[in-house]
């Protein structure tokens, strides 16, 4: 849960995208201060669920577990581990050639025993987060409260579009965090045009 002053410079550069009077913080007893409250989350988590982020990247060991008797067995995915409580989305499940499926907070898989994922997780220390990503956020935040708070139809298209371009921004910048390799794990593959050359 957010403590009452966790996230006021992403919530007061909201209202600023917004032109309007900035909140101090989460705890101010105004409607623009509940309202940013309640949608502080949505506009952090749809941020991170766009991207897998280095900053919010987690690779971990989760040990085989049972599935409730509430979940019916699956007898081409017979196993089962339990995701974690911070997990926004999945990036991928190791080894490779798993098949594999979400159900609830739950990974089934053809696997026994522990299996790898790697996730983006939920973070909610706005000073841990990079700058240009934090701009995003308040950009998504003014973006969601824009048709309550705002009543020109134009700035509110306009919103929607800043917090795209600075979404991109942000991806540009978390882009140069590893070494170039495929995304899908596989062995590196020359470009054609070496190749063409050789």
């Amino acid at each position: 849960m957010l403590t009452p002053i966790a996230a006021s410079t992403i919530a007061a550069q909201a209202f600023r995208l917004m032109e309007l009077g900035e909140i101090s913080s989460f705890a101010d007893d105004t409607k623009q201060a509940q309202s940013a409250a309640e949608q502080y989350p949505v506009a952090l988590d749809t941020c991170l669920e766009s991207y897998d982020w280095s900053f919010a990247r987690r690779l971990v060991e989760l040990p085989a577990v049972a599935l409730p008797a509430a979940l019916a067995p699956d007898l081409d995915l017979p196993y089962a581990v339990a995701l974690p409580g911070e997990l926004v989305a999945l990036r991928a499940v190791i080894p490779e050639g798993t098949f594999w499926r979400v159900d609830e907070n739950y990974l089934r898989s053809d696997q026994d025993g522990s299996l790898q994922i790697r996730y983006t997780r939920r973070i909610e220390d706005e000073t841990t987060l990079p700058a240009t990503f934090r701009t995003a956020v308040s950009a998504q935040l003014a973006s969601l409260l824009s048709p309550r708070w705002v009543s020109s139809r134009s700035k509110r298209a306009d919103l929607v579009n800043m917090a795209s371009d600075y979404l991109a921004v942000a991806r540009d910048n978390d882009r140069h965090t590893a070494s170039h390799s495929r995304a899908d794990g596989r062995a590196r593959q020359g470009d054609w045009a070496s190749e063409a050359t050789l």
